[in-house]
């Protein structure tokens, strides 16, 4: 019980950052390998991450929240940005909840989503890198981006960044914009799977669990911010090579 709980652990904390899927590689264990996520350790696991993205980016957090506080309005206007960029996705949850739900069972759909997110890095290598900042335009392109990750096999840090790359930001810009924008996005979440549960069995090793996805989430996004410069594409071919796998022995 506890070796599973370690993996999944694992496989969360690399997968919700790296631009491959979290939710897309938890429906490869469950089908493949016969490990599942029950909702209260899936919960957990996503406060791990959620955790790992704030202390990751406890120094821009904490200027921006100074920032606001002082009015300026710099930092006002890239709050705004974060929330101009979480509504698509509320939005979209809302409306096509239970249909999205049902594209977590047909392995299919889920090899076809990893191959358009691998598409979709590959193609970052055609654009050229600039300096641009995220505006209220951008935010939105990117938070329409995010949209899509609800889908198990599309990735939320993939399409995000690319959107980034897409829109002119900068790679660094890209890269903490996206994990920025993911916050209030995963906490509502948890939020909302939170008010479901009424008891929790085995906390010791629910704790264990979070462990390991906040651990393996810092690894995650330290590992990404040094790729996402030059070799952000080399995660879409091995989103396509899994997707061409899935089918073939499906």
């Amino acid at each position: 019980m506890i070796i599973k709980i370690i993996i999944l652990g694992i496989v969360q904390g690399l997968t919700e950052f790296l631009p491959i899927s979290s939710s897309g590689h938890l429906a490869i264990l469950e089908k493949y390998f016969g490990i599942t996520e029950p909702v209260v350790l899936a919960i957990f696991l996503h406060f791990g991450t959620f955790l790992a993205t704030l202390v990751f980016f406890a120094k821009p957090i904490a200027e921006l929240l100074k920032g606001a506080f002082k009015r300026e309005q710099q930092s006002i206007n890239y709050i705004l940005n974060i929330i101009i960029g979480s509504v698509p996705i509320v939005i979209f949850a809302l409306l096509l909840r239970t249909q999205i739900e049902e594209t977590f069972k047909d392995m299919t759909m889920v090899s076809i989503f990893l191959g358009i997110t691998g598409l979709v890095l590959i193609m970052t290598m055609v654009f050229k890198k600039s300096n641009k900042r995220v505006n209220v335009f951008s935010a939105l392109i990117i938070g329409l981006a995010q949209m899509f990750a609800l889908f198990p096999g599309i990735s939320r840090s993939g399409m995000t960044i690319s959107a980034g790359l897409f829109s002119k930001i900068s790679p660094e810009e890209s890269f903490k914009f996206s994990f920025l924008l993911s916050l209030p996005a995963i906490l509502g979440a948890n939020i909302l799977e939170l008010k479901t549960i009424s008891v929790i069995d085995n906390p010791i090793s629910i704790l264990i669990g979070m462990f390991f996805s906040f651990i393996f989430g810092l690894i995650a996004l330290s590992i990404l911010r040094r790729l996402v410069h030059k070799y952000f594409h080399l995660f879409g071919i091995y989103c396509l090579v899994v997707s061409i796998l899935i089918l073939f022995f499906k």
